[in-house]
């Protein structure tokens, strides 16, 4: 079977050869299996049969049996498996978390045989308490999430727009100091527009973005949303009011881009703050939502200490509410395209980048703060001013911080003024 590349194949591929675990984290379905099998086949075309190299799923129960035993006796039982003993391991683990004691292997494996180089996955943050921090130093760790949108592109088959949007991306632009033509995205620009919007809907699992009808995209969102609920909460997480959890879901679900105030959801749902606090954690803990929090360099008159929500995929945040109804037709539209942007620009963060929003005590706002490589300040508009005039939470932190660059995100508009680049969300 032959899989489609994703970006972060090629960030892996530097550390093959070195001895680091590589640990590959991220939520359920997002392709983690698939990377390993990529993985391998560059593994093979660098060393080709020089090496064992080996796959285990412990969503299997044999293999879950076996590598629960003793650590000592993983490498005999490698060799059991039918791996040459003169030969370098190279032993692939997909979904760590469900081993009893994933810590005590992990520490032993890379301590006690030199000659195992492992490359793990897990669908469960190494935060979680069946994590001890004993690999300091060890491992090399790498979040796969949901498609981005130019991987939704190329899973889409439309590989003539993959280099369309490397080109058109907003960090080129405003570093490159791009001088904007219209007309250049004219030929492609419809149809960009309507994938956008399809992935704004149904999000960047890849079943769901192979997934042909509509139907089947909302069956594989079906049986991922079940999926997640049955074996990452129920199972790993071992929450007893199921119920509660999944209110506290489509509330957040309905809620995304807000303010979070643990009081409130508490009320609201009639559970304990200790329980939302827990609830949440499991979520932040399973790459569903992420916390964004605050921006400030002056905490008297810009400080907000209550994070903003997002999900990380618009198409899991649309299945808890139930409704995929298209976006000029939707009182959430608003809300919905600046949870695309945000999940865009998430994925896209380099190593040094931090992102935030910024409010002040005097309600000025702009949506995304990005810092580090790239400082710039992005304000969302789905129908933005069709004079150009910049939104006034951007122009009151500009007056503060001259030194960002500075965008305006919208559905379709593609222009600069007054040095605001205004953006259509696919160049995001």
């Amino acid at each position: 079977m032959s899989f489609l590349q994703r970006k972060l194949q090629k960030e892996i591929q530097q550390w093959l050869d070195k001895p680091d675990i590589i640990v590959i984290l991220g939520a359920r379905q997002v392709g983690k299996t698939s990377l390993l099998s990529l993985l391998a086949e560059d593994m093979r075309g660098l060393w080709g049969d020089s090496k064992n190299i080996l796959i285990f799923n412990l969503e299997n129960a044999d293999h879950l049996t076996a590598l629960n035993r003793d650590p000592k006796y993983f490498k005999e039982y490698l060799i059991f498996s039918g791996a040459d003993p003169k030969k370098d391991f190279v032993v692939m683990i997909d979904e760590i978390q469900y081993l009893d004691d994933p810590s005590h292997f992990l520490k032993y494996v890379a301590d006690m045989e030199p000659s195992i180089k492992l490359i793990i996955t897990g669908s469960t943050s190494i935060q979680i308490k069946k994590f001890k921090d004993g690999l300091t130093g060890r491992k090399k760790a790498f979040h796969l999430f949901p498609l981005d949108f130019q991987e939704f592109v190329l899973f889409k088959g439309k590989q003539h727009l993959v280099s369309v949007l490397k080109e058109f991306n907003f960090k080129n632009i405003i570093s490159n100091h791009t001088k904007i033509d219209p007309q250049r995205i004219l030929p492609f620009k419809n149809e960009l527009e309507t994938l956008f919007e399809e992935y704004i809907l149904y999000g960047g699992y890849p079943k769901v973005a192979l997934a042909g009808s509509r139907e089947e995209k909302l069956r594989e969102l079906e049986e991922l949303f079940k999926t997640y609920e049955l074996k990452d909460v129920n199972i790993l997480f071992n929450v007893e009011n199921i119920t509660a959890f999944k209110n506290l879901f489509r509330l957040m679900a309905g809620n995304t881009g807000n303010l979070l105030n643990i009081n409130e959801v508490s009320g609201t749902l009639g559970i304990g703050r200790d329980t939302v606090k827990r609830y949440l954690e499991i979520l932040e803990n399973t790459f569903i939502i992420h916390c964004l929090p605050p921006f400030h360099r002056n905490i008297r008159k810009e400080l907000t200490k209550m994070p903003k929500l997002f999900f990380l995929d618009t198409g899991m945040r649309n299945f808890a509410i139930r409704n995929f109804s298209e976006l000029g037709f939707r009182p959430d539209r608003g809300s919905l395209f600046e949870g695309a942007i945000f999940s865009e620009l998430y994925k896209n963060l380099g190593i040094i980048d931090q992102m935030f929003f910024w409010r002040t005590l005097s309600k000025n706002e702009v949506d995304f703060i990005l810092t580090g490589e790239q400082k710039a300040a992005i304000e969302i508009k789905l129908s933005p001013d069709s004079q150009l005039r910049q939104p006034a939470g951007l122009r009151a932190f500009r007056e503060i911080y001259p030194d960002f660059k500075y965008v305006v995100a919208t559905m379709n508009q593609f222009a600069h003024n007054e040095g605001v680049y205004y953006l259509p969300g696919w160049m995001i």
